[in-house]
């Protein structure tokens, strides 16, 4: 093997393998929460970039049925969820977005209700061609091995089901001269050929044929489903799952006509909201793309309805961490990912089940950040206040010498009681702001500060924290995983052996590469739809929170990584929601529900940054306490600083106390008369 080459070096190799190695890369544990897409009924797989939804949507493919039975290795589903044919297309590989390069019928080239026929037309043929591919690989290579291709397939069987199918009238007379199964193959490729050729500006006309015979969408792929069961060609009781990949690449289908982007969404929605028995429908999608204003049918007033016509699978719900981390799937698949790709690059990874615990440790303890960071200078991670008692200062002042950390969280929890009177009197251990809760709550925030005060850059490491920079994302994972490697890489280059010992790197160097995949991802922002304004709007929130916490010298918002808006204000401007709901649904804020502290009692919203984006605005990604509240003027003026044009006056954001939370509620003066808190 050749050390040198990084594991983590192609971040969508499960997209980009053949079938023998995907079965060696795939881990099962996202199916935890996703066994719906292997039973019947349409299912909507969404999530951010990099969730997991193609790497889902490829254990339906023929070809990897095939090499899980070839290779002895159990499919990832047994028993009546293994019963299906798989099929379907990928908008991006199947050259659908071609579809936005020139008019497609010159007697109507404006006509909005003509085109997406076309669209609709030709997602049917590919599909159908695509099913029949997938009873062949089952037929020839899958029958022994009892997959769902029925042993009595015979090509008599074939042929017959070929005729039967040709004579339905949703081909409206295009196949009628079929007369056996491969011709009727090779009838369908001729028409997606014709499509292809047209769209690529190699043909002056599209084939009158095809413009008189223009299918309805989803009425072909459920004649062949029903013809299929009919005939023999599989059992009744096999599902056919067609998959529809990167629907998200329709709301790019404008090129020449702007309007036409919706309308193709909407004949996909169709086919989904048939409700055909015969057929399920799997639609692979970023979040962005699937939302109420766009789940309408094509050509009527209905629109997709949530469990009647669907059912979700939200990966990042599934994956992100909740408050029981117990129920947090997310560390055991991305230790299965790293496992399986350091072996799939030749490390002997035998017995290794903590592998991602061994090579990245534990991370470094907060005392030993505090101190690294402090270096030889350790005082300057506190910031005395002149009206403080000499022997207080002293204290802290010494204090620092050894435990730069603590001496800042004292500073802390002096300047919280620094308005009542104050005596010479220091405290004793153990020390009031030892206390877990109020140490753990400010831990992040003074670990910022010092680093910021010492002028060093924010250290992050271990196992820990790349799980909780990956914010549930498998893609980020793999992301900071080749950043680490490749920092690792730069430093013991020359000094590589061939063995396949398997690495344990330091701190100093994990943090590197986290820093270069933190900022690869800000980077990132700009490459999908409105993404130049969402970056301005992150670098604005990611500057503006960063000063709040690092002038909060009190420690007193430890939850100010994070923002907050009233329900009431959100839904009263249609122009801050799109922003941040676009934000949300293309992974750049994290968003949650909360319960307000404020006595009225009204429903609020949280965001926060993207925890991967956490370094490169050197603000700790732990959500800690009450996030910063805002009004809708406030959230308006950050908008105005980048340039958005939003209605209503500005208002500049302020230091201050959440409504509703003191500054340290029940809390007495800085010193009481025995030197510890009253």
């Amino acid at each position: 093997m050749d050390k040198r080459i990084n594991p983590f070096n192609e971040l969508y190799l499960t997209e980009t393998i053949g079938s023998t190695e995907f079965v060696r890369l795939f881990s099962p544990y996202i199916l935890k929460n996703a066994e719906a897409l292997f039973l019947p009924g349409n299912v909507v797989l969404q999530g951010v970039q990099g969730s997991g939804k193609s790497m889902l949507l490829n254990l339906l493919k023929p070809e990897v049925r095939l090499a899980y039975a070839q290779a002895n290795e159990r499919f990832p589903v047994s028993g009546r969820l293994s019963r299906f044919i798989g099929a379907g297309i990928n908008l991006t590989r199947s050259r659908s977005i071609d579809f936005g390069q020139r008019p497609i019928d010159p007697n109507h080239p404006n006509d909005h209700n003509i085109v997406p026929l076309y669209f609709g037309d030709f997602l049917n043929y590919w599909i159908v061609f695509d099913v029949l591919k997938s009873v062949d690989l089952l037929g020839e290579g899958g029958r022994h091995l009892k997959l769902d291709v029925s042993p009595d397939a015979s090509l008599d069987t074939l042929n017959t089901f070929a005729i039967a199918l040709a004579q339905d009238d949703c081909w409206f007379g295009y196949l009628r001269d079929i007369r056996d199964y491969k011709s009727l193959k090779e009838r369908l490729s001729s028409r997606i050929t014709h499509y292809l050729t047209f769209l690529n500006f190699n043909s002056q006309y599209l084939d009158a044929a095809i413009a008189e015979t223009k299918t309805s969408v989803g009425s072909p792929v459920s004649s062949v489903a029903e013809h299929l069961r009919k005939t023999g060609v599989i059992e009744e009781d096999v599902e056919l799952f067609v998959r529809i990949d990167q629907y998200e690449e329709l709301t790019r289908l404008e090129g020449l006509y702007k309007q036409l982007g919706p309308l193709y969404r909407q004949v996909v929605n169709k086919a989904v909201g048939l409700r055909d028995p015969h057929v399920s429908y799997r639609i692979g999608t970023r979040r962005y793309a699937w939302n109420a204003d766009g789940l309408q049918f094509f050509g009527t007033t209905g629109q997709l309805e949530e469990d009647r016509n669907y059912k979700t699978i939200d990966l990042d719900e599934i994956l992100r961490r909740k408050e029981n981390a117990k129920t947090w799937v997310f560390p055991d698949f991305a230790g299965d990912v790293f496992r399986k790709r350091l072996a799939f690059s030749g490390y002997n990874c035998e017995g290794r089940n903590a592998l991602l615990r061994d090579v990245l440790g534990k991370g470094m303890e907060p005392d030993d950040k505090a101190r690294g960071y402090a270096g030889k200078a350790p005082v300057r991670a506190i910031k005395l206040d002149e009206s403080w008692p000499v022997s207080w200062k002293g204290f802290l002042t010494n204090l620092a010498q050894t435990d730069p950390l603590s001496a800042r969280l004292a500073e802390a929890w002096a300047r919280q009681r620094s308005k009542a009177s104050v005596t010479n009197t220091v405290p004793e251990p153990p020390y009031p702001w030892s206390r877990s809760y109020w140490r753990k709550e400010r831990l992040d925030q003074a670990l910022m500060q010092i680093a910021s005060r010492c002028g060093q850059r924010m250290i992050w490491s271990g196992r820990e924290e790349v799980l909780q920079l990956s914010g549930g994302n498998i893609l980020v994972f793999v992301s900071l995983c080749q950043h680490i490697w490749g920092a690792w890489l730069r430093t013991v280059r020359d000094r590589l052996s061939d063995d396949t010992a398997i690495p344990i790197i330091e701190e100093s160097v994990q943090s590197v590469g986290i820093h270069e995949a933190s900022t690869h991802w800000y980077q990132k922002i700009t490459e999908d739809a409105r993404g130049d304004t969402r970056q301005r709007f992150v670098r604005y929130v990611g500057a503006l929170l960063e000063k709040q916490m690092f002038d909060d010298l009190p420690l007193s918002y430890p939850g100010h990584n994070g923002f907050s808006l009233s329900l009431d204000d959100l839904e009263g401007d249609a122009v801050v929601a799109q922003l941040l709901n676009d934000s949300v649904a293309h992974g750049d804020l994290f968003d949650a529900p909360h319960t307000t502290k404020e006595k009225n009692r009204k429903p609020r919203r949280k965001w926060y940054l993207n925890p991967v984006l956490a370094p490169h605005f050197r603000l700790p990604h732990v959500r800690t306490k009450e996030p910063m509240y805002i009004s809708l003027d406030e959230i308006r003026g950050w908008m105005r600083e980048i340039g958005i044009a939003v209605g209503g006056p500005a208002t500049t954001v302020r230091n201050r106390s959440n409504k509703g939370e003191a500054l340290d509620p029940g809390q007495a003066s800085l010193f009481g008369e025995d030197g510890r808190q009253s």
